[in-house]
């Protein structure tokens, strides 16, 4: 911030005081400049000097939070001075984000038989909660020797979104199986996140499922 006289003095002692202070709908407080709320005196040399720089240190995080604001203000101005324009302000912009994550909750399970579906579930997690709404999408794929197909899911392969609230930082997928009578091998799928919302990043992105087989010839 810079400080300023509208024309120079040549008397010593010229100063004026300054504090930080926090302001607006998300204010800063002490923990953002190191826990304390800073605070000093500009002093002018004689002789000319009119300018002088004020640096407020914030303290970086890994936080994720709003942007905050706060108030640079003049006071106890020296003999010989006024203060004119007494307020400036500044806003710490967060440039943090929270990293979702899938892991597989209840997703190795008998398919079920004799009709209706078996709910395989998985958890989908923030490593933080957000400030506000996020959200990612999520779908389902067969894997391995012998991948799931649509119709291991009543035709059509699974998929959604995960929305978080504000505050919340974890989310149940449940993925519904067809049970059937059919004879067959266990089989493989995955559940995998894409497209987090702005102020998420993917960090493990996808989790298997097996669908064993409970059937047997008769």
């Amino acid at each position: 911030f810079t400080v300023s006289l509208n024309h120079a003095l040549d008397i010593a002692g010229v100063t004026v005081d300054w504090a930080v202070s926090g302001s607006g709908d998300h204010p800063a407080n002490a923990a953002d400049f190191g826990g304390t709320l800073p605070a000093g005196t500009a002093t002018f040399s004689p002789g000319g000097e009119q300018v002088q720089t004020i640096t407020v240190l914030v303290s970086g995080d890994a936080a994720v939070e709003f942007d905050e604001t706060f108030a640079v203000t003049l006071s106890n101005p020296s003999a010989g001075i006024s203060i004119g324009v007494e307020t400036a302000s500044g806003t710490i912009t967060n440039d943090d984000v929270s990293v979702v994550s899938i892991a597989a909750a209840s997703a190795v399970k008998a398919e079920g038989s004799g009709g209706g579906t078996t709910a395989f579930t998985f958890t989908v997690s923030l490593d933080q909660a957000g400030v506000s709404a996020q959200s990612v999408d999520w779908s389902v794929a067969g894997t391995g020797g012998h991948a799931a197909s649509a119709a291991d899911f009543g035709g059509i392969l699974p998929s959604g979104s995960a929305t978080f609230a504000a505050g919340e930082t974890s989310k149940t997928v449940t993925v519904l199986v067809s049970a059937d009578s059919t004879v067959e091998f266990d089989e493989g799928f995955v559940v995998t996140l894409a497209n987090p919302s702005a102020a998420l990043v993917l960090g493990t992105i996808s989790a298997a499922g097996s669908i064993l087989n409970d059937d047997k010839p008769t």
